[in-house]
């Protein structure tokens, strides 16, 4: 996958395989796509532990929710854009697996 940040919108409600790396957050499962770069992932609480860290290639719908409310960050990383206003892209799990 390149560095560029996917065009979400292009994928709206389609099943599509992305390539990334499992990291938990307060706000439940990321999938980091790039250093900056993470996007939600839906159909879990969370990554197991010893999957955290490890690259893994998820199947999900891209699907466009409410966003959360705004604040102010304390670093650089980001959830991946908006949709609109406050939607925020994620990704609704079916199924993943680790990558060796």
């Amino acid at each position: 996958m390149s560095s560029e940040t996917p065009d979400w919108s292009k994928s709206l409600d389609q099943e599509i395989s992305v390539r990334g790396t499992a990291q938990n957050a307060k706000a439940g499962p990321l999938l980091m796509i790039g250093a900056e770069d993470a996007i939600l992932i839906r159909g879990m609480d969370q990554w197991d532990a010893e999957v955290i860290g490890k690259e893994v290639v998820v199947e999900a719908f891209v699907r466009r929710v409410p966003g959360f409310p705004k604040a102010s960050p304390a670093g650089k990383r980001t959830m991946q854009g908006s949709a609109t206003g406050r939607d925020i892209w994620v990704l609704e799990l079916t199924d993943y697996k680790i990558l060796q």
